[in-house]
């Protein structure tokens, strides 16, 4: 089942968050593509930082890259993420 898995970087800047853009491009380069299982991404600002909100095919799939490149890729810009929420999607479509 699809998922929903939301997390929000506070105190972070713009600038912060290109980089980190950036990073995330670099990693999806090096590894060939976007990681297996992701259907859609988007980024807002909320607060004083931002959210990330992306579907995923499954929750292993979203979780796994959330946990072992994401997070990663923020501490390296020490940025820090609350806890990952997740939510069943019940319908997806692209146009």
């Amino acid at each position: 089942m699809a998922v929903l898995l939301q997390l929000s970087v506070t105190s972070a800047t713009r600038d912060q968050f290109d980089e980190l853009d950036a990073r995330v491009g670099q990693a999806m380069s090096e590894a060939g593509g976007p990681p297996p299982g992701l259907m859609s991404h988007v980024v807002y600002p909320e607060g004083d930082g931002f959210a990330v909100a992306e579907v995923w095919r499954t929750e292993s799939e979203g979780l796994s890259y959330v946990d072992d490149v994401l997070r990663l890729l923020l501490a390296e810009l020490h940025l820090t993420a609350s806890e990952t929420t997740v939510r069943p999607v019940w319908s997806f479509a692209r146009p």
